[in-house]
């Protein structure tokens, strides 16, 4: 009976452990085969209308999210992802910016990007935007808004029992951000 309990209480402990190592899928298993990982932002900023239609993932940090009639529009200062897809700490490593545009009214609500937040988009490559830039003009890359991640900050204050283990729960948390109706994850349009 002791070797019965012994194994219930060390298997439980293993599955928390296990379960406590799953790391956050970033692109969705029906998006894998068609991003382009090996598709550069510069490549798509020298010339969109050659990738028109490819699929990236970008990210970066929100610098506006403005919605009209028709669409929400992220403005989003790119930069460089990890392997886990997740923005870099350095907005000094920006090579740009881009503009993510969500059509099927998924995003109802343009609040919910804090700015300066990190979000990382797969997008299909729609074209260029030209639009004003402080007291000049800039090319703006765009995409539609296949998938997004938005990333929350896990500070120490949320955590103040965690001791001086900074592995516990620090860093950043990714979720897909909540169509506000129907609780859906942001994704492309089913029609």
């Amino acid at each position: 009976m002791k070797v019965n309990a012994g194994f219930w209480i060390g298997y439980t402990l293993l599955s928390i452990v296990v379960s406590g190592c799953n790391r956050y899928q970033v692109i969705p298993d029906h998006l894998m085969k068609q991003v382009n990982e090996k598709l550069s932002y510069e490549q798509v900023k020298d010339s969109p209308e050659t990738y028109r239609g490819q699929v990236v993932v970008w990210g970066g940090e929100v610098l506006s999210a403005i919605r009209d009639a028709k669409s929400t529009t992220v403005e989003v200062l790119e930069i460089p992802l990890t392997k886990d897809h997740f923005p870099l700490n350095s907005p000094a490593s920006s090579r740009g910016r881009f503009l993510a545009i969500d059509s099927s009214g998924e995003i109802i609500d343009p609040a919910i990007f804090k700015e300066g937040s990190r979000i990382t988009v797969i997008g299909e490559i729609l074209d260029s935007r030209t639009e004003p830039l402080d007291k000049a003009t800039y090319d703006f890359p765009v995409v539609a808004i296949r998938d997004m991640t938005m990333w929350e900050d896990r500070t120490r204050a949320n955590y103040p029992f965690a001791g001086s283990y900074s592995y516990y729960g620090y860093g950043y948390y990714g979720y897909r951000a909540p169509s506000i109706f129907r609780g859906a994850r942001v994704t492309e349009s089913e029609s």
